[in-house]
């Protein structure tokens, strides 16, 4: 009954989101006009959206290259680049089924309890360390594109003024701050049992503060090359669009993006693309294609992840479940 129950809620909140998104995107293309979007994105060259293509998964290598660092135990960056690549594909193609991140911890897990007798004897579980791995990733992640934001923050204010955001990125940052000292510093998830495991790979990773660095610098870099694929894309639209500007209202984007109440972001972007371009000119049905065009790059450059989910599949069999492992 427990299970059904999950079921029949994790499937109202999939509907729930899908009548959002679906909601926003009917809402905008009634205003902008479907047409006009469709003939926007036609003017751009294959050139520049395979070039953005390529851009994503750079920066997908690149995060593996990240992940890798967070994990103890020695595992191929070709593996990792596969299961991240893999995490992509459920994300964005899949949207609803299963996390991404779900996915990567679950294959990690098991590629760690395959390598447990090369373990350092000093970190905890496989399992524990598969999800404290995969969450560090993220979070360095996140602290990187706040700080791209607040460094592009004094060159953009007149920017953020004329959106009458001027507050946004402050406001987010010390909220990201308040709750980094929840987390790390007052241990606020420690209470939950499950979670004990992955605390200790936490007093593991603040021990190693030369990897930490590591991968707040690879996350710079992964962040910054995210950014320049839209960028790359507006130049192929012949957008009069600076680098500066998207530098300081892609971090907002994409946050607003991460809100847990569309499909992959679908709607919200698109809405906030429209909200903030058109503070620097960009009349709404082109921003409105940018955001089309990235996302489907995106899902253009996650669909390899289709290819590795196959192989996976066989190597591993494919029970992947909502709860894969057990953290100790």
């Amino acid at each position: 009954m427990g299970l059904e129950n999950k079921k029949v809620k994790k499937a109202a909140l999939l509907i729930f989101k899908a009548a959002v998104s679906s909601t926003l995107l009917i809402y905008l293309f009634s205003k902008v006009g479907g047409t006009a979007v469709i003939e926007n994105a036609i003017l751009l060259s294959p050139a520049h959206f395979g070039a953005a293509v390529a851009l994503y998964l750079f920066a997908t290598y690149l995060s593996s290259l990240r992940w890798k660092l967070l994990i103890p135990q020695p595992v191929g960056t070709r593996r990792l680049f596969s299961m991240y690549i893999v995490g992509s594909f459920f994300n964005i193609c899949l949207p609803g089924l299963i996390g991404g991140d779900a996915v990567k911890a679950y294959y990690l897990s098991r590629e760690l309890k395959q390598s447990s007798s090369n373990a350092d004897i000093s970190i905890p579980s496989t399992g524990s360390m598969a999800i404290a791995s995969v969450f560090m990733d993220r979070y360095i992640g996140l602290a990187a594109l706040l700080f791209i934001g607040l460094t592009a923050f004094p060159a953009g204010f007149e920017l953020l003024r004329k959106a009458s955001m001027v507050w946004a990125l402050p406001v987010i940052f010390a909220a990201f701050v308040a709750t980094s000292v929840l987390l790390f510093r007052f241990r606020f998830g420690e209470r939950f049992k499950l979670l004990v495991g992955v605390y200790d790979c936490f007093n593991y990773y603040f021990t190693k503060q030369h990897v930490l660095m590591k991968s707040f610098l690879y996350s710079i870099a992964i962040q910054f090359i995210g950014m320049l694929s839209v960028y790359v894309l507006a130049r192929g639209m012949s957008l009069d669009v600076t680098l500066i500007s998207l530098l300081v209202f892609l971090p907002m984007i994409i946050l607003i993006s991460m809100i847990p109440v569309s499909i992959s972001g679908l709607g919200i972007r698109e809405g906030a693309f429209v909200f903030f371009l058109g503070t620097t000119g960009v009349p709404p049905e082109k921003a409105m294609t940018l955001s089309i065009l990235w996302f489907l790059s995106v899902v253009v450059a996650g669909l390899w992840g289709f290819i590795e989910y196959l192989r996976f599949k066989q190597l591993f069999g494919s029970g992947i479940k909502e709860e894969p492992f057990q953290v100790r």
